[in-house]
């Protein structure tokens, strides 16, 4: 009887910890967010079905000149609840792996805003074929994380 006891307790309890952990992958992560959307733009998939493919020169800084231009921001993926699209919408996107810009976070093209509050700066580094991600809570302060994303080659 006591044995029975216990693991019914233990297996009441068990799950309850699910609910006390705390599931997020960094200190930041509406930063973290917005270094998805440029992984999901900068990804080959994505990259072979955008209008980055008329460029002659396919390396790293030129992506990032693309990204930040007019024909590249119309490829962004929408903002974090966008009126643009219904919560139905937004909800598909999601599961089929298109990231929201989340609201408070900018994305920001080789050094950063000091205008703006966190943001992620985007910048290419064609010897090692990467774009490099910086994530800032400030402008003024060193980026809290850097992160390397390999560029595809084509």
């Amino acid at each position: 009887m006591r044995k029975t006891s216990y693991w019914i307790a233990v297996g009441f309890l068990f799950p309850m910890l699910f609910f006390f952990v705390n599931w997020e992958d960094s200190e930041n992560p509406q930063l973290k967010k917005g270094v998805r959307v440029v992984r999901y733009l900068s990804s080959e998939r994505q990259l072979k079905r955008s209008s980055f493919m008329v460029l002659k020169d396919k390396s790293p800084s030129r992506f990032v000149d693309w990204m930040f231009s007019p024909m590249g921001t119309a490829e962004w993926p929408p903002l974090e609840d966008s009126l643009e699209f219904g919560p139905e919408e937004l909800k598909m996107m999601k599961k089929i792996g298109i990231p929201t810009i989340p609201k408070n976070v900018a994305l920001v093209a080789s050094t950063p805003d000091l205008e703006r509050g966190k943001q992620i700066v985007v910048k290419a580094n064609d010897q090692k074929q990467m774009i490099i991600v910086e994530g800032f809570v400030n402008p003024k302060s060193p980026p809290v994380f850097r992160d390397e994303i390999s560029f595809p080659a084509f």
